[in-house]
């Protein structure tokens, strides 16, 4: 059995084990919504009817479960309404995603010393599935190993991902005296001295990579870094060349929008020179004095 149909099959399954506690008093037209896709708002309409034989009083509908937040009643012609036999009403759901990911909730219809309940789901499809699951990587790094102070150096970089656009941000920090565990261990550390801020990619093209038939994409920023004159506490650099450690992160235009945080990217081994600790995310460099390093 294909995974769609077995994940479709265990939705059903679900749905009829949350319906037991309906009776054929009241008949709801739809048992389970699937909304197709995950980050899309849709709705759907349900149909309540009356077929007990006499008047039902229907009480205040509510959405509730894990991801109650992500569901919402809109059009809603049924809240503590009396439904005489053979009478139905109306009811509009919608499906408004703030994350990606597979999202579940219950339509709660309670009436008289009853209830119904609707399961509300979404397929997520494999575009935004791959998007979800697969983080962007560093591609390619083209920094020197050496800049002097009082210059301006062209910082270049590119990543690859699966989402549409992504906004990068490269950080410097000046780790003297520090020890490998005590330094840059986020943007706000102490010691960084400069940053890019996040920025849109100069360009992008699509790569040879794939996943689940989605072509990822390759992005490629530049920053203008102006290497300062000397270090944050006024001391000049190092003579024979001050080692910095740079750090990248990014965020796609769906997570900033979900006010998800930036990510920091891990760097493979092919495209850096020098690393900082072994977390993978840190890399070194060197800042020279204006005139360059005595060796």
């Amino acid at each position: 059995m294909k995974k769609q149909y077995k994940w479709l099959y265990s939705a059903l399954l679900v749905s009829s084990i949350l319906l037991q506690a309906q009776d054929d008093s009241l008949v709801v037209s739809k048992s389970f919504i699937i909304f197709e896709d995950s980050n899309t708002s849709l709705t759907s309409t349900i149909s309540i009817t009356n077929k007990s034989g006499n008047d039902i009083n229907i009480s205040t509908l509510s959405i509730i479960g894990a991801h109650s937040s992500e569901f919402d009643i809109i059009n809603d012609n049924c809240d503590s309404k009396l439904l005489s036999d053979g009478e139905s009403c109306t009811v509009e759901v919608g499906f408004k995603p703030n994350s990606s990911g597979v999202k579940n909730a219950l339509l709660h219809i309670p009436y008289d010393d009853k209830y119904v309940n609707v399961f509300l789901t979404n397929y997520e499809d494999a575009t935004h599935n791959v998007t979800r699951r697969v983080t962007p990587d560093m591609y390619s790094i083209d920094i020197g190993e050496k800049m002097n102070a009082s210059s301006s150096y062209d910082l270049k970089w590119s990543l690859l991902g699966y989402h549409s656009d992504y906004k990068a941000m490269i950080v410097l920090f000046d780790c003297t005296d520090k020890a490998e565990g005590e330094c840059a261990q986020s943007y706000d550390s102490d010691e960084k001295f400069l940053e890019s801020g996040l920025i849109e990619p100069i360009s992008s093209e699509d790569s040879d990579w794939s996943s689940h038939g989605m072509k990822a994409k390759i992005f490629n920023y530049v920053y203008t870094a102006n290497i300062p004159d000397n270090r944050e506490d006024g001391s000049s650099w190092d003579s024979n060349g001050t080692n910095i450690v740079i750090r990248f992160y990014v965020i796609s235009s769906e997570d900033e929008a979900n006010n998800k945080s930036s990510l920091s990217l891990i760097i493979p081994g092919n495209i850096a020179d020098r690393y900082y600790g072994t977390s993978g995310r840190k890399i070194e460099k060197t800042i020279c004095p204006s005139d360059g390093c005595s060796e």
